[in-house]
């Protein structure tokens, strides 16, 4: 799996994942990947089922007809955001942003997936200090499911 340079945000901050939602949706939206309201969705879709997939790692996604280019983001988040509750906390460290089509999605989601059951991977994207480091670690380590 190979991300852009443009694609990858490291060292980020959240102080929950409302926060984290609505800076990432803001960002895709400013570079033109996602239409106005795909914020919102991606908000609406965390309150419905929590986008935490497990391992430190969530995939915030919102509506896919808002979607103007597809791809994946990475938003590395070494101090973790909660997407639980105070009670049962979901800290992700790693968020990927999914802006795919409908027919594009389950492909890459297979893919991330893979790659995520790998504990020791998402610490190494965790622990990433820069992007060539995180594009090294994607592209080594994806290879297998493409």
């Amino acid at each position: 799996m190979e991300l852009a340079t443009e694609r990858i945000q490291l060292n980020q901050t959240f102080s929950d994942w409302q926060d984290a939602l609505t800076n990432i949706g803001a960002w895709l939206t400013n570079q033109g990947w996602v239409k106005a309201g795909y914020t919102e969705s991606m908000i609406e879709r965390q309150e419905l089922m929590s986008v935490y997939i497990g391992n430190f790692v969530a995939l915030p996604h919102g509506n896919e007809e808002l979607v103007v280019k597809e791809g994946i983001s990475l938003i590395q988040v070494p101090d973790g955001v909660n997407f639980g509750t105070k009670e049962e906390p979901k800290i992700a460290t790693i968020l990927f942003a999914v802006t795919f089509k409908k027919e594009q999605q389950l492909p890459m989601l297979q893919e991330l997936a893979f790659f995520c059951a790998e504990i020791e991977q998402v610490i190494a994207l965790s622990d990433a200090k820069t992007v060539s480091e995180v594009q090294a670690i994607l592209e080594k380590n994806t290879t297998k499911f493409e």
